[in-house]
């Protein structure tokens, strides 16, 4: 499991901090941070996932509209994502655009990883908290998602009735403003938080592709990931799972540590080391991965429970059924017939791979909360 304390201590830019003293008093924006305005003011500086939790927590009392961050997010200029706006705005393909915010943008944000994958004529760009976030959840995840749509729009002009965005919680008590921010449908209470696109908008050209100015922010990109080789491996390792259950077999065997090592070009006692240090192992990854993964099949009510078994390694449906029942309570049949019905919560979750911890702030938000 995780330990949440180990992303917390994570290092990421202080820019967002920044950009958000600008819409809330300094000082209440920062309590309880050890931060101040100096420290936001300096190009330099890198805070801790903590610091940046503590300070998005603290705008949830600020802020007089629940939906502020729709809007904020709305206002962010193409450049204010460092080298990875510039990857964006000059990538050859709507394709390697995309697979550059997906593989880099964490680094800015680590709490969340994010992978992409091709599901028949779609992709899919999925982000996933790494720990709970507690009521930062909304904003946390919806955040990245208004970029990409921003991105999507003001390079590509996509016609968004083509695509969806899939949120893994119940409607916000602001569900009703939505349509203000997201040009695409909305679905909340889905197996994952995601951009659906058409598979063959990744082909699209960019008419405004520079091949030295896309090189260079690639490498800039690059050089950030060398920051967190623990955080940054822990991505790999997730992304290796996915590409590993892409397609279907019905005798699969599970990745073993060697092959997903081998795959990252790494000694498995390596990717041991820098899993422990995020407090976590590679059995729990993967364990986690078949969790997730196999709420995401059951989504398919096209698909038998006999397939979704097979298509996670387990040559014996009664054994998927005895797991499937461990991690959630419920047979896969039963799980399946109430997610249909829109009866099955569907909130905050950790990371594919990483069962999700509960932070302080999330635990403090919730006594608060309960207090009042």
């Amino acid at each position: 499991m995780t330990d949440a304390d180990a992303i917390e201590e994570l290092l990421m830019p202080a820019t967002y901090g920044r950009h958000l003293a600008r819409v809330f008093e300094p000082a209440a924006l920062l309590a309880g941070t050890g931060l101040d305005v100096q420290d936001l003011n300096d190009p330099t500086r890198r805070i801790t996932v903590r610091q940046a939790l503590r300070y998005i927590h603290n705008t949830l009392a600020l802020a007089t509209e629940p939906d502020w961050y729709l809007a904020w997010a709305s206002t962010l200029s193409d450049h204010f994502h460092g080298p990875i706006s510039i990857a964006l705005m000059s990538a050859p393909t709507l394709g390697a655009g995309l697979d550059a915010f997906l593989r880099f943008f964490p680094g800015r944000v680590p709490y969340l990883h994010m992978q992409g994958h091709d599901e028949g004529a779609e992709y899919v760009a999925e982000l996933m908290p790494l720990i709970e976030l507690g009521a930062a959840l909304p904003l946390l995840t919806e955040t990245p998602l208004v970029v990409l749509q921003q991105y999507l729009d003001t390079v590509y002009g996509v016609d968004f009735s083509a695509a969806r965005f899939e949120l893994r919680y119940a409607p916000t008590p602001y569900a009703n403003r939505y349509a203000r921010y997201f040009k695409a449908q909305v679905r909340f209470g889905a197996s994952r938080n995601a951009l659906v696109v058409p598979a063959d908008w990744r082909a699209l050209r960019n008419l405004d592709y520079h091949e030295s100015t896309w090189a260079h922010a690639m490498a800039q990109c690059e050089a950030t990931l060398a920051s967190s080789r623990e955080r940054t491996t822990l991505g790999d390792v997730l992304d290796a799972l996915r590409a590993a259950f892409s397609i279907a077999h019905r005798n699969r065997a599970l990745p073993t540590l060697e092959e997903v090592a081998s795959r990252l070009h790494l000694a498995p006692r390596t990717l041991i080391r820098r899993l422990r240090r995020l407090g976590t192992t590679y059995q729990e990854v993967m364990d986690e991965f078949l969790r997730r993964r196999a709420v995401e099949l059951l989504a398919n009510d096209r698909a038998k429970i006999k397939e979704v078994a097979a298509a996670l390694g387990f040559h014996n449906p009664a054994n998927f059924g005895k797991a499937f029942k461990r991690w959630y309570g419920v047979s896969p049949g039963g799980y399946r017939a109430r997610h249909l019905a829109g009866q099955v919560s569907s909130g905050g979750a950790a990371v594919e791979g990483v069962p999700a911890r509960r932070h302080r702030l999330a635990t403090e938000n919730t006594e608060n909360t309960e207090k009042t």
